[in-house]
């Protein structure tokens, strides 16, 4: 068999298992536990169009705020900072973004702070 097909056939299920959102993380020295999850995906063209979750569950003792903010290098007219979320004690929360995209992965930044 042919090296690269080979290759290539090795590295599908890696591709496949991709993070459908690269965040970057400011969580000011917080404990929270965060998880990324991809709810659906609209593909046509080079865009991809869906909708991306964060599950935040905050370890803390006092409330936390976090907000999603859509990465520099996304230029889509969709893609807005998701409103601030405040999360209780030892809660669990749900941010999502969605909108449309040039590549597989949308790109975003996580702010956390203590909720004073």
């Amino acid at each position: 068999m042919n090296f690269s097909l080979t290759l290539g056939l090795l590295l599908l299920p890696a591709v496949a298992l991709a993070d459908p959102l690269a965040l970057e993380r400011e969580l000011n020295e917080l404990r929270v536990e965060v998880e990324v999850s991809e709810l659906e995906t609209d593909s046509g063209a080079g865009i991809e169009s869906g909708l991306v979750q964060v599950m935040i569950t905050n370890n803390e003792r006092f409330k936390v705020a976090c907000q999603l903010h859509p990465g520099e290098t996304e230029a889509a007219p969709g893609l807005d900072s998701t409103p601030i979320t405040i999360i209780a004690p030892e809660g669990r929360r749900a941010l999502t973004m969605s909108g449309e995209y040039g590549d597989s992965t949308l790109n975003a930044l996580l702010t956390c702070i203590r909720d004073e």
